[in-house]
């Protein structure tokens, strides 16, 4: 069995807030297109992980409409109702257990034009109390996690107009963002409508309509589909409690589990030096400087430190979601899979004008729930 897994191929679509074809044909367009860039056909791929979620397709055993679309017609297929992420998790382990030597990882969502997220994400609440009240939801989460943090460290609502400008920079130069803010100011963050105190419109991410696309090989059979291999060295997951009361949204321990999980099996010691950049899956940014100290990026508490000196711009000591994140485009099941394309894009020196230099490893994470209650970290690196 081979213990080294690698990225042979990633592609995703220009993301929008009204997509001009269906999800199908913007699925078959985006594996099409990635099958033809690499060489390959879909009898290259052993095994199809599909991200997408009933709710968000408007109907049940949604899959069925997909399958034919990516060349998984009568091939091992299966579906994962959550972040593309954990999908590309799940092909990764189905790799390991050598029964598989390469899958097609795709996410994708409708999540601009055909639903509000909102009334999707009331789903996930608890049917009995919270969902019909309203009161604990996504949103209220975030608000809550981000006023913790603020009182705690001092974090002002001026660092995080700072913070959310820089991401709406970096998506500006990102051609695959669907979110484009000519001149991103602190006055035009903090005159965006309030929401829940102290979000306002501008921090919230940019729900799109999208898909991303990854290949995953075994060590035997990466070399056949790329002379530039990127290896998944680390990888972690870990779920909290769903009860917002009972856990710390500030300390974030699902997440921070998963990172260590995630390092130790790469062998870092130190993520703060060891890692070149990251692309995190933040649907709020005001989420930014506590995952990425929850990851051991930064120190704790340093958040205000990090937004005056610039650390964690693309040209900063440890830069931060150089692509805009999921403030520059968030389309549900894929944002966190998205994060793992643009960190590929790094490593392989295609990333334009947000390029980190002489990046060699990077960190991607996906996360879903209320309060980002359960995580998934890759860490992905190039060979010298």
């Amino acid at each position: 069995m081979s213990k080294k897994v690698a990225i042979v191929g990633y592609k995703q679509t220009k993301h929008t807030f009204d997509s001009p074809v269906s999800r199908e044909r913007m699925v078959y367009e985006l594996v099409k297109s990635l099958y033809g860039d690499m060489g390959i056909t879909k009898d290259d791929i052993d095994t199809f992980i599909m991200a997408s979620n009933d709710f968000t397709d408007g109907r049940t055993i949604s899959e069925v409409y997909i399958v034919p679309r990516i060349g998984a017609y009568m091939k091992d297929e299966s579906k994962v109702e959550s972040d593309g992420l954990n999908a590309a998790l799940y092909a990764y382990m189905r790799i390991l257990s050598g029964l598989y030597d390469t899958a097609l990882v795709i996410g994708f969502s409708m999540s601009g034009s055909e639903f509000r997220v909102p009334m999707i994400h009331s789903y996930v609440m608890d049917p009995a109390y919270e969902r019909p009240r309203g009161l604990i939801n996504f949103y209220s989460t975030a608000a809550l996690q981000a006023k913790a943090y603020m009182g705690k460290y001092g974090f002002k609502e001026e660092d995080l107009a700072k913070l959310t400008v820089k991401n709406l920079k970096n998506a500006n130069n990102n051609p695959y963002a669907a979110r484009k803010e000519q001149k991103p100011t602190m006055d035009s963050v903090l005159g965006s409508r309030p929401l829940y105190s102290p979000l306002r419109q501008a921090h919230i991410s940019a729900y799109a309509d999208g898909a991303a696309a990854v290949v995953l090989a075994s060590e035997k059979s990466a070399k056949r589909f790329t002379d530039k291999p990127l290896w998944i060295t680390g990888v972690g997951h870990s779920m909290d409690t769903y009860y917002i009361g009972d856990r710390d949204l500030v300390r974030m321990d699902s997440l921070r589990a998963a990172g260590e999980k995630a390092y130790r099996m790469a062998g870092i010691k130190s993520p703060k030096r060891e890692i070149d950049l990251a692309e995190l899956h933040t649907n709020f940014a005001s989420e930014e400087p506590v995952f990425s100290e929850a990851l051991g990026l930064f120190k704790e508490g340093s958040g205000r430190d990090v937004v005056k000196s610039g650390d964690s711009r693309v040209d900063g000591k440890l830069p931060v979601n150089p692509s805009g994140g999921p403030l520059g485009a968030n389309p549900i099941n894929a944002a966190g899979l998205i994060r793992l394309v643009d960190a590929c894009a790094q490593l392989n020196g295609e990333a334009g004008k947000n390029q980190v230099k002489g990046a060699r490893t990077a960190l991607a994470h996906g996360q879903d729930g209320p309060g980002a209650q359960q995580n998934v970290v890759f860490i992905v690196r190039r060979e010298k």
